[in-house]
């Protein structure tokens, strides 16, 4: 079963301004949730949402998202060891940020902001959809392909990951089909590679996330996924169920200039 639904997961045309306040909100504590994205705390700037989200020059930088699940967190101390390898690789502009999103984060402590990693678990599944739309990439933390590597496909993510799983049934990262990155297993210097490849092209970047979408889709229309818990955005009769977009976005006020 594939366990996404496409009318949640799906691409978003969202501003900048926008993704920023979108990831700020989602790595806010409970504290600075309060009053309807109040913004307080040192790790948080009023009117660009997490600084270390953004460059001198105001521009937002590429975000990685990997969504940790307590099994892969295991995963980490390699996953960071690349990551730590990527930004001396990069101009400014382009060395990204890395959000470390806990899933099913209840039982996880607030983080903060550290550097160019983030961490934060997930208070509200609803979010979700929300977050991975506003990011640029997906860094899967184990070389399976989980629901959340689904989730980001459907989104128009690419993912950047490790072959030896499943992963490497649905990513592929050669050819006019290519829809994301692979490294070999345990290579960190190859996973650092790819996400700088990842960061620096974004036009093969978009190209391969417009693949990645296409390919959730097309797991969508095979006849044994037919009562699976996948639905496509055209059903009208999974609309009301979704969480609204506009309404959503309410809760991200832009500072006045």
């Amino acid at each position: 079963m594939i366990p996404v639904d496409t009318a949640s997961f799906r691409p978003r045309a969202l501003r900048a301004d926008e993704r920023g306040r979108i990831i700020a909100r989602a790595v806010a504590s409970p504290s600075q949730r309060a009053g309807g994205g109040a913004w307080r705390g040192d790790d948080v700037a009023p009117s660009s949402g997490l600084r270390t989200l953004w460059t001198k020059e105001a521009q937002l930088r590429p975000i990685i998202v990997a969504v940790i699940t307590e099994d892969e967190q295991q995963i980490l101390p390699d996953l960071l060891d690349a990551f730590s390898q990527v930004k001396p690789r990069l101009p400014e502009p382009l060395a990204p940020v890395l959000l470390l999103w806990a899933a099913g984060g209840g039982t996880q402590p607030d983080w903060h902001a550290r550097g160019d990693v983030v961490f934060a678990p997930e208070r509200d599944p609803d979010e979700r959809p929300f977050l991975l739309a506003a990011a640029d990439l997906f860094l899967a933390a184990s070389p399976e392909a989980t629901e959340a590597v689904y989730q980001a496909m459907a989104t128009a993510l690419p993912v950047i990951g490790t072959t030896g799983g499943s992963l490497g049934k649905e990513i592929s990262s050669g050819g006019y089909d290519a829809n994301g990155w692979l490294a070999d297993p345990g290579d960190a210097d190859a996973l650092a590679n790819a996400i700088v490849q990842a960061c620096l092209y974004r036009p093969e970047r978009l190209r391969r996330g417009t693949a990645a979408a296409e390919h959730v889709r097309n797991l969508a229309r095979r006849p044994e996924t037919d009562q699976m818990l996948l639905r496509d955005a055209s059903d009208p009769g999974t609309q009301d169920q979704q969480p609204s977009e506009a309404g959503w976005l309410r809760q991200f006020p832009m500072d006045a200039a």
